[in-house]
């Protein structure tokens, strides 16, 4: 073996025999993992065996192992000797039962239980205030509050009272007179608008309108030529390089001065008449403030009518079913005579509609198929099919 360099700690290390410190470390290790054989006591390294001893039952041995932890999560325990290097470590410790002076902290992701005794489980009306659940957790909102089962008008029993009826009576009324005012407006504007002509007028019109212009080219060649015959003449004068004297640049320079002077002092003015307008701009402000504030609470307003009002879910707008109305004449003496207004199937079809659980749709039976503008708005397809030839 040549001669070895002991110069840097690297050529120390080199060619050193350490496999008995690393023979030492290594029993080090083990000892602290699975303990020092020579220092445990002997009942943990053996066991007597006893032939008196009494055979557990198999409920206790199967309450035993179900006590235990499954064997899954063996391979989660630790089972190292090793102390944690980390003291001061975050470790969940478990509360006591003492009742302590300290209070306890309690975030919105952990909650204690509510701690309630089995006496006191059914003395507590849940419906006595419909915000308890809302405290505990956030309940879910609904798009639309309309209810899932409308209370009837009064006026719509079968022998209701004088003002109940009238009250009815009266929005049915002004619900025909608004359809009314909106079939006279659609007219007057709409169809007032556009006038019939004949087939004849019409034809007229047309070939009018497409022959606009081809007769008159003849008068727009002749002017074309008599504009080509005209000479040419400059419409702007010649220009001359004319240059300034000083007295001119004199005066040009004077006169910016000057214009330099008034903006400043138009800009001074302007500060000052700022600075007095500090009340007016305060005012202003205010009511700027207060007008945000009433659009604010219009619009939470808003949103809270809109909530009760049907959603549009299709291209049809929901249409609001007729009052169950009858007329005096139609008023029954008794429930033995009494006759429905309307169906009970189309009501819950109606409801459904409302609180946007069903598309509106028109029901497209009785339709004349001769009818060229209804068969564009309902057009019919069949279905491609294997049996189809």
């Amino acid at each position: 073996m040549g001669r070895i360099t002991r110069k840097n700690k690297s050529s120390w290390r080199k060619d050193v025999d350490i496999t008995d410190v690393e023979t030492f470390l290594e029993g080090e290790r083990q000892n602290e993992r699975i303990g020092n054989v020579a220092l445990k006591p002997d009942t943990e390294l053996f066991a007597v065996d006893r032939a008196d001893t009494e055979r557990a039952s198999l409920k206790t041995s199967r309450k035993a192992k179900f006590q235990q932890n499954p064997k899954f999560c063996w391979s989660l325990e630790n089972t190292s000797k090793v102390s944690d290097p980390i003291v001061k470590r975050n470790v969940k410790v478990k509360k006591s039962s003492a009742p302590s002076g300290r209070k306890v902290k309690t975030t919105a992701l952990v909650r204690p239980k509510a701690v309630r005794s089995k006496t006191n489980l059914f003395n507590v009306d849940i419906w006595e205030n419909e915000n308890t659940t809302t405290k505990t957790a956030p309940a879910h909102k609904k798009q639309s509050t309309v209810p899932n089962v409308e209370v009837p008008a009064a006026g719509s029993s079968y022998n209701p009272a004088i003002d109940d009826y009238n009250e009815l009576k009266q929005a049915v009324v002004s619900r025909e007179l608004k359809y009314i005012k909106h079939v006279k407006h659609l007219e007057r504007t709409v169809t007032a608008k556009f006038t019939k002509l004949s087939k004849e007028d019409r034809e007229e019109m047309i070939h009018k309108e497409m022959s606009e212009g081809l007769f008159d080219n003849n008068e727009e060649a002749e002017s074309d030529n008599s504009d080509n015959e005209k000479e040419y003449s400059a419409i702007n004068p010649p220009v001359r390089n004319k240059k300034k004297d000083r007295k001119t640049r004199t005066r040009k320079i004077v006169a910016v001065r000057k214009r330099a002077a008034e903006l400043q002092v138009k800009h001074e003015i302007k500060k000052l008449k700022d600075i007095a307008s500090i009340p007016k701009l305060n005012s202003e402000i205010n009511k700027m403030q207060s007008k945000t504030k009433q659009k604010q609470t219009n619009r939470v307003a808003r949103a809270e009518e809109k909530s009760k009002l049907p959603r549009r879910v299709a291209y049809m707008k929901f249409e609001e079913a007729e009052e169950d109305f009858a007329e005096p004449t139609e008023l029954a003496d008794g429930l033995r005579t009494i006759l429905p207004n309307k169906s009970l199937l189309v009501d819950r079809f109606k409801s459904f509609q409302k609180r946007a659980l069903i598309a509106p749709k028109k029901h497209r039976d009785g339709i004349r198929r001769t009818n060229k503008s209804t068969l564009k708005k309902w057009k019919r397809f069949t279905l491609a099919s294997h049996k189809a030839t």
